[in-house]
C-alpha cells in the first residue's frame, strides 16, 4: 500500500503561492524528503513511486531529480571573563578552555569534510577567528588557536550580528539557498551588550523566518559547584536561548560541569550532520496536474513500501 506522505510547514494556499518553485499553469512541483523504515535518506526516489491528486484528478508525474539544501555552520565560542566583587577579571573560559577545544573538535569532524564553517569568538567584541571555509585543518587550526581574553563575553552582540549578517546576504542576492545553523558555547559569565531589546527581537525574528537553527550550551563558571546550577538557566544568555533555540528548533543544555562538553558538543554534530544529510539528499519533483485552477484536496503518497516521508516548497524541515 502507499505511505501517505505528511505535508508540513507548508498549507496548501502556501503551495500555490510558493516563491521558491513553479506553480504556473498545469505544471506544479514540489520537494520530497524521503526515509526509509531504518530513517536513512532515499536518494533513489523514482517518478512512479510519487502519487499525487487532487479535486481535479490526478496528475501526472514528469520528472524526479536530486535537490540539495547544504547547511553552512556558524561556531561561536565565549572565550571572555566575569569579574569579582573588586573589579578582577576572572578567566572563566580560561578554565573551560581544554573542553572547547575536545568538544567542538568533535562536533567538527562530525560533518562531511565539503561542510562550510565560520569560526568566532565573542569578546573582547565577536571577531572571525576563521572565516567561512569549508578546509577542515584550518577550521581545527582555529578551534586550537584562541586564546582566553580579560574582557566579558558578548553573547547577545554576536547571535544580532550573525543575523545581520544572513540580513546582508539576503539583501544581496548573490549566495545560493542554504540552512544556516550556529552553535554558540557560552559561559554563565556577566556579558557587555551593545543592542537594545527591540534590536534583539527584529534580530531573532529574522532567523526565524530565514528558517536558521541555533543550538546553545550555557556553561557554569564554577564548574562542578552545586549551588551555581540553579543560576544556569536564568542569566541573560539562557534568557534570550531557551526561547531562541525552541522558535529555530534547536537545542539548549545548560552545563554545570566542563568536561560534559567533550561529550555533548559530538552529540550536537552527529545530530546536525543527520540533519544535513537529509536536506543534501532529497528530490525535485514536477507534476502535470489534471487542471490549472486552485490546488483542492491535495494528497501526495509514495508507492514504495516502508518509505515515510514530508513535502515542502522549499526543502526545509525541522529538525
Amino acid at each position: 500500500m502507499p505511505r501517505r506522505i505528511t505535508v508540513v510547514l507548508v498549507a496548501v494556499a502556501a503551495l500555490a503561492s510558493t516563491v521558491w518553485l513553479s506553480g504556473q499553469g498545469q505544471t506544479f512541483q514540489f520537494i520530497v524528503s524521503a526515509t526509509d523504515a531504518s530513517g536513512e535518506p532515499v536518494a533513489d526516489l523514482k517518478p512512479e513511486e510519487v502519487l499525487f491528486s487532487e479535486k481535479a484528478g490526478k496528475g501526472t508525474i514528469s520528472k524526479v531529480e536530486p535537490f540539495s539544501l547544504p547547511v553552512k555552520v556558524t561556531i561561536a565560542v565565549d572565550n571572555g571573563s566575569d569579574f569579582d566583587s573588586k573589579g578582577n577579571p576572572v578567566p572563566t573560559s580560561a578554565l573551560a578552555l581544554p573542553n572547547y577545544r575536545n568538544g567542538l573538535k568533535g562536533f567538527v569532524e562530525a560533518f562531511p569534510q565539503n561542510t562550510e564553517m565560520t569560526l568566532i569568538t565573542t569578546s573582547p567584541q565577536p571577531r572571525m577567528v576563521v572565516r567561512p571555509t569549508t578546509d577542515r585543518a584550518q577550521i581545527l587550526r582555529g578551534i586550537n588557536g584562541f586564546a582566553p581574553e580579560s574582557e566579558r563575553p558578548r553573547f547577545t552582540d554576536a547571535l544580532v550580528e550573525w543575523s545581520q549578517r544572513l540580513q546582508k546576504e539576503l539583501k544581496e542576492g548573490k549566495t545560493p539557498l542554504y540552512v544556516p545553523v550556529m552553535l554558540m558555547v557560552s559561559t554563565a559569565a556577566n556579558e557587555s551588550a551593545s543592542y537594545q531589546p527591540q534590536e534583539v527581537q527584529r534580530a531573532m525574528e529574522f532567523l526565524v523566518s530565514r528558517r536558521a537553527k541555533l543550538y546553545v550550551t550555557v556553561n557554569s563558571t564554577r564548574s562542578g559547584d552545586a549551588s551555581a546550577t540553579a543560576d544556569l538557566n536564568a542569566n541573560r544568555q539562557a534568557i534570550i536561548a531557551i526561547p531562541a533555540t525552541k522558535a529555530m528548533n534547536g537545542r539548549f543544555d545548560a552545563i554545570a560541569i566542563f568536561n560534559r562538553l567533550d561529550t555533548l558538543l559530538p552529540e550536537y554534530g552527529k545530530e546536525l550532520a543527520a540533519y544535513a544529510k537529509r536536506l543534501g539528499t532529497q528530490h525535485l519533483v514536477t507534476v502535470q496536474r489534471a487542471g490549472a485552477g486552485p490546488l483542492e484536496d491535495l494528497r501526495i503518497e509514495l508507492a514504495r513500501d516502508g518509505l515515510k516521508g514530508a513535502v515542502s516548497t522549499d526543502g526545509y524541515y525541522p529538525r
